[in-house]
């Protein structure tokens, strides 16, 4: 057990354990099947082992993007032609149109918009996966509450 540079006492979960990814805290596969739907409509995006998402670039092309929905595997296919270092005008879902743009927020990693989709694995309550614009942008997150709901529903750890 280690005491962290800080004036706060260590919390009773740093006491128990050290702090761990979430990939190295529960039984989460890296490549774990992703069941995803739209936050507005709530519209399953899932078409066969993938995620499908209405995109806009840049020039104000509107296609599809075809994602992996597994976790950390980031194949992708898309109708219209994106660099992977330019941010996505616009995400969108392909039932209900609306932007799954996260309004007021930006990529910690490049400054560019971030899009929002619901997730689960297996039949777990839907949690909110927050992911860069930017094709070749590996950074996502979900907020702490989504992230120990996925492990503690998901782990077999404890």
């Amino acid at each position: 057990m280690t005491k962290k540079d800080s004036d706060k006492p260590p919390g009773w979960e740093e006491e128990v354990w050290e702090s761990h990814p979430l990939m190295e805290r529960s039984h989460i596969k890296h490549n774990t099947f992703l069941n995803c739907w739209c936050p507005h409509c709530d519209a399953g995006l899932n078409e066969g082992d993938q995620a499908v998402l209405e995109i806009v670039n840049n020039q104000g092309e509107v296609g599809i993007s075809k994602i992996a929905a597994y976790l950390n595997v980031l194949d992708q296919e898309s109708t219209l032609h994106v660099d992977d270092d330019e941010e996505l005008a616009d995400v969108r879902c392909p039932h209900c149109r609306a932007s799954l743009i996260e309004p007021g927020h930006t990529c910690i990693q490049d400054g560019c918009k971030l899009a929002a989709i619901h997730v689960s694995v297996s039949d777990s309550k839907k949690l909110k996966l927050i992911s860069c614009t930017r094709p070749s942008c590996r950074w996502y997150t979900m907020s702490d509450e989504d992230n120990e709901r996925l492990i503690l529903r998901d782990s077999h750890e404890w």
